[in-house]
């Protein structure tokens, strides 16, 4: 069997791995136009701060792929022949002919709307790509470890590739960027205050709504977040609506205007989402959605005979009836195990579990398990703001009797045990008795002690 896999990510990975795992001798080859070997993208931002390497944040060793029977094809992929089951490559490579393909190619930053997007300086921070030209930007000579440049035949200055070589503003200036800002307020766009903070900078983070992340999280905790970026000298600047970005005679940019003003800036990243990296499949008969997610059935296979999808390209469907791509590294991995067993003619389902995550904004943990922020019917909220040696905040919320969701900061917490309070089904008093179960925190971070008067509140006559 000829299995062709679009994308090395977590999720084509994990799915090579499984075919390779059941069928060793089927004639597996990978396709990627970002990288010559797998790495965890979450990383990046310790790359760039010099913690880890390039090396460091490749889960394999380098002779894996050989070691494990998969061909590697560094390219550009154009479009599918369905009828004829071959993936067109760009830079004259002949087309791949595939018995089964699966479609990993994952996200791509969400494109900059506004004037002046285009002026160098302006970039993003999602790909190995962008990694390289914001070090650029920033610092004198750049990375000290650099990635591997691309193969020769590799054509990377196409303006629609989000894995294009960017222009360097700080190049043609003859110095580095001094004055540097962030649009858009959410993971990616926080990760990318960190790194230029600690890159010695105290950007600009210009936000269009009323607080930081509404999607997850309330006004408090926003607050909390947004006064820990201020103290690290980050210029926090609410309910801004970005109109242009402005450029020199040269073409580098030199200001960002929002309806609040003008502000000088000579390097900005813009941190508005992703999106699926499916424009090169508008001309194969592959399903789409409106949004450009690659419609998938439970099997994650889809319309299109012999073609399937997993990861941050696939439209799975949700809780809630919708359809629509989970921008998760973990259930990316679980969908390319998924797709793996399906595509081998398994009688295999994804089916998404408890909804969990975890991160670090700044120095604050974050935790969030469950169901948060969504409005449902019989929705509310107990909160705890804790203020002392340690500052945290904890939000847990109900849907009746029960508790569906937690959102957790200043603290770590063991998710799985979180989880397994939700699918139980427990009562909000019950969880409070037994939220230092899940306790993950260092041997010397003191104690949660929630006041026994808030604890009685919570728990009713």
């Amino acid at each position: 069997m000829r299995i062709v896999i679009i994308g090395n990510g977590v999720a084509g990975m994990e799915a090579a791995l499984a075919i390779k795992q059941r069928e060793p001798a089927a004639e597996l080859t990978i396709v990627s136009e970002e990288s010559d070997h797998f790495f965890s993208r979450t990383a990046l931002m310790w790359v760039f701060t010099g913690q880890m390497s390039h090396r460091d944040i490749e889960p394999f060793e380098r002779d894996a792929y050989t070691r494990f029977g998969i061909v590697r094809v560094r390219a550009r992929a154009t479009g599918i022949d369905v009828p004829g089951h071959r993936v067109l490559l760009a830079g004259g490579l002949p087309a791949l002919p595939y018995d089964r393909l699966l479609l990993a190619c994952g996200s791509r930053p969400r494109p900059a709307p506004w004037p002046g997007s285009a002026l160098r300086g302006v970039g993003y921070f999602v790909t190995l790509q962008d990694l390289e030209w914001m070090a650029r930007e920033v610092y004198p000579t750049g990375l000290a470890d650099r990635p591997p440049r691309p193969d020769a035949h590799l054509d990377l200055s196409h303006d629609d590739s989000p894995y294009r070589l960017r222009a360097v503003a700080a190049h043609q200036r003859g110095q580095v960027a001094k004055q540097t800002a962030v649009v858009g307020g959410g993971l990616i766009g926080i990760e990318a205050v960190e790194v230029l903070h600690a890159a010695g900078h105290k950007p600009h983070f210009f936000v269009r709504e009323e607080w930081f992340w509404p999607m997850a999280l309330d006004a408090r905790e926003a607050r909390y977040i947004t006064q820990r970026m201020q103290a690290h000298g980050v210029n926090v600047h609410l309910e801004h609506e970005l109109e242009a970005f402005e450029g020199d005679e040269q073409g580098n940019l030199k200001c960002v205007r929002s309806d609040r003003g003008s502000f000088a800036v000579d390097a900005c990243v813009v941190a508005i989402g992703v999106i699926p990296n499916t424009d090169w499949l508008k001309e194969s008969a592959v399903p789409l959605t409106k949004e450009g997610g690659i419609l998938v059935g439970p099997q994650l296979a889809t319309e299109a005979a012999d073609v399937f999808a997993a990861g941050d390209c696939a439209a799975v469907r949700w809780f809630d009836g919708s359809v629509k791509p989970e921008q998760l590294w973990y259930t990316a991995r679980d969908q390319g195990r998924v797709a793996a067993r399906s595509l081998l003619g398994d009688s295999a389902t994804y089916a998404r579990g408890t909804f969990y995550n975890s991160a670090k904004l700044m120095d604050i943990e974050y935790t969030t398990v469950g169901l948060v922020n969504m409005k449902l019917d019989d929705e509310h909220d107990w909160f705890y703001e804790e203020q002392g040696k340690v500052h945290s905040t904890l939000r847990i919320v109900s849907q009746g009797q029960r508790v569906i969701g937690f959102n957790l900061l200043g603290r770590r917490w063991d998710h799985s045990v979180l989880s397994a309070f939700i699918e139980q089904e427990r009562s909000l008093p019950w969880v409070l008795d037994n939220l230092q179960q899940a306790t993950f925190d260092s041997e010397f971070v003191p104690r949660l002690r929630i006041p026994r008067n808030v604890l009685a509140a919570a728990k009713g006559p």
